[in-house]
């Protein structure tokens, strides 16, 4: 079969690249692309997010292939995955239209009312190789384990796949499928390729704002160190010098020493690769050793989600951190020379206007620390995340405008105005600059290891001045903007709100018993 992989347009995606100088590949589509090409399959892939346009002109060059797929990993990507797909049914009914990611697994009562074919829920290496075969041969998809579908108006559920317990046997990325001049971090060096790698996949623990726990199975799972060090070095035979581990959590509990490992064998295999990485502020302050490791293995930046400046806040966020730990990591991290993104989230439904100014006022005291950068967001509840539906039951999402869900829209009836929220989280972002410069200026900054690569940020982030004071002059049209799509919403009947919740009690994954606790050292010895 001829199958099309697409990742959506979003229309707020351009923003972080914009503000960030970082453009992501899809690194999700390059692995279902070598499972399926591994299958027989010819694949292509389009980035919307590069290669947009109408949704009918797209769907044209689309009915080529026998089969388009979608992901939906961020559910703002859904409404343009949504329009393409209606598009090409309306040309030709008989291209197989399927989705996957995050929204789609969660939402897939909905997204099969809208026209999709298939539903891809959890992990899709091998389910949608499974998928494609059965539609090829002709087999009953019914026989497909992980996925979603409509049979007349019925909607149909077939038995969860078990998660893939050795990564190592998940597909290597199709690479190849890849336009590498288009994904860059210029914000590191001008023109930079950038490439995406996972090394571990899902999360351990419950944030309740967060829908990977849920998407990967409760569990945390690491490739070995040998696989791992296989995808770099394809990457480097491509000329890739930067690199961002997409990991949600790069060390958990119980896998330091064999991170230790894995960053003594980079420093030493690949001493000139770059990266980036995701990290809990409780890991590098227990384990500072283990962060000593991976700066000297090339971690030149790591983001920590801050979320709160408020124990209060965190703890009902079930975060499982302290504003102090908080602090400590970003001094620990600073002080090796490591650039410290943190993120911190705004508006949440315990949160009062007085927590809002202190989450502000604490990362102000962080810029002091070390903080490099700040990104706030407002509170979202992605569907998935335990927070969705309990919101959901309790009627406080104001709107189901997917669009708007992309972490910086407000959504919810909470404590404090939602108008007002947006409009503290914008001026917050640019507070937070302006006091990181003067504190810069007059000596206030905590003093830690240079990085070179901080004068080249800095460069970036002067050629965006113009592009920011813009940003900041919209401001007022922005506010009024989102108080006009809040003052008319979209909303769900009482039929798919049903749904939902009926549709949150059917579990993603088959794990029977729990996965082992040995689980980690495992998967590193290569014995899963």
């Amino acid at each position: 079969m001829k199958v099309l992989l697409v990742k959506p347009f979003d229309p707020y995606g351009e923003g972080y690249y914009n503000s960030f100088g970082i453009r992501m590949p899809p690194l999700g589509l390059a692995e279902l692309a070598g499972g399926l090409r591994e299958a027989g399959h010819e694949v292509s892939i389009v980035d919307r997010m590069i290669h947009g346009g109408p949704p009918e002109d797209f769907a044209k060059k689309a009915l080529s292939y026998d089969a388009v797929g979608f992901t939906t990993i961020a559910s703002s990507y859904y409404p343009d995955a949504k329009d393409v797909a209606s598009a090409i049914k309306r040309l030709d009914k008989d291209v197989i239209t399927f989705a996957g990611g995050h929204h789609a697994t969660f939402m897939y009562p909905l997204v099969l009312n809208d026209g999709f074919d298939y539903i891809v829920r959890g992990e899709g290496e091998v389910t949608s190789v499974d998928l494609m075969r059965a539609i090829s041969s002709g087999k009953p998809v019914s026989e497909v384990m992980g996925i979603a579908y409509k049979d007349g108006s019925s909607v149909k559920l077939t038995p969860p796949r078990p998660p893939l317990l050795n990564l190592d046997e998940s597909p290597m990325p199709a690479w190849d499928l890849i336009k590498q001049d288009e994904y860059r971090a210029d914000v590191i060096e001008k023109g930079a390729k950038f490439a995406t790698i996972e090394t571990a996949r899902g999360c351990p623990y419950n944030c309740d704002f967060c829908s990977v726990t849920a998407m990967w199975g409760h569990s945390w799972r690491m490739k070995s160190e040998k696989r791992i060090m296989q995808e770099i070095d394809l990457l480097r035979d491509l000329g890739y010098k930067h690199m961002f581990f997409v990991d949600d959590d790069l060390v958990i509990p119980g896998s330091e020493e064999a991170r230790k490992h894995l960053f003594v064998s980079l420093s030493q295999e690949a001493p000139e690769i770059r990266w980036f990485a995701q990290i809990r502020a409780d890991l590098v302050v227990r384990r500072p050793d283990v962060m000593e490791a991976a700066a000297r293995a090339g971690m030149i930046l790591a983001f920590i989600g801050i979320e709160s400046g408020n124990d209060r806040t965190l703890r009902d966020m079930k975060k499982g951190i302290t504003t102090s730990m908080s602090a400590k990591a970003v001094e620990i991290l600073h002080k090796m020379g490591v650039v410290v993104f943190g993120g911190m989230i705004l508006g949440s439904p315990y949160e009062t206007w007085e927590d809002l100014k202190r989450d502000v006022s604490f990362a102000l005291e962080l810029a002091k620390r070390g903080l490099d950068a700040i990104q706030f967001t407002l509170y979202t509840p992605l569907p998935g995340a335990s927070s969705f539906y309990k919101l959901l039951k309790d009627n406080k999402i104001i709107t189901f405008d997917w669009n708007q869900y992309d972490c910086l829209h407000p959504l919810l009836r909470g404590p404090v105005n939602p108008v007002r929220v947006y409009l503290a989280s914008r001026v917050a972002t640019y507070a937070f600059y302006v006091y990181k410069y003067l504190f810069s200026k007059a000596g206030l900054v905590l003093k830690g290891k240079p990085n070179p690569y901080v004068s080249n940020m800095a460069k970036f982030v002067t050629s965006r001045v113009p592009l920011q004071l813009y940003y900041v002059l919209k401001i007022p049209y922005d506010v009024l903007d989102v108080a006009r799509h809040l003052a008319k919403p979209q909303l769900l009947s009482k039929f798919e709100v049903d749904q939902l919740i009926k549709a949150a009690l059917q579990p993603v994954f088959q794990v029977k018993p729990p996965l082992p606790k040995l689980k980690v050292q495992q998967v590193v010895n290569g014995n899963a």
